[in-house]
């Protein structure tokens, strides 16, 4: 009985060491392009949003909560793209309180915006002597 039970942690063991890589690499977060997600961001996101300063047309949506612009949303703390890609990938279809509902965008177009936003983070002052 015991060597049947070293037989099964060890095949448990095997199995863990074998899939940790596997698993290790799906949690890598892939980085997306910015001017592909700016592009996605004018199309999808300029309804309620202030994209860019010099997007097509004002958003159409002025009620209050006023939605934040995506300069301001890139220099709130701990704001990441990891964390911006879970808030897109998460959203609920029909949003409740006024909330953002899910723009429905692929991955990578989801990578792309969150890099898009990431970029227009202010860039740190450089020190003065």
């Amino acid at each position: 009985m015991k060597t049947k039970g070293f037989a099964v942690s060890a095949i448990i063991a095997v199995s863990a060491i074998w899939v940790a890589p596997a698993t290790n690499a799906q949690t890598k977060l892939v980085e997306g392009k910015a001017e592909a997600g700016r592009s996605m961001a004018l199309l999808a996101c300029t309804g309620c949003h202030v994209v860019a300063p010099d997007q097509p047309f004002t958003p159409i949506r002025n009620g209050l909560p006023r939605p934040p612009d995506f300069k301001e949303i890139a220099n709130q703390p701990n704001i990441t793209a990891a964390s911006l890609q879970h808030h897109l990938q998460t959203l609920p279809a029909v949003p409740e309180n006024s909330h953002m509902p899910n723009p429905v965008l692929s991955s990578q177009e989801i990578r792309d915006v969150a890099a898009f936003i990431i970029s227009l983070r202010d860039k740190p002052a450089a020190p003065t002597q």
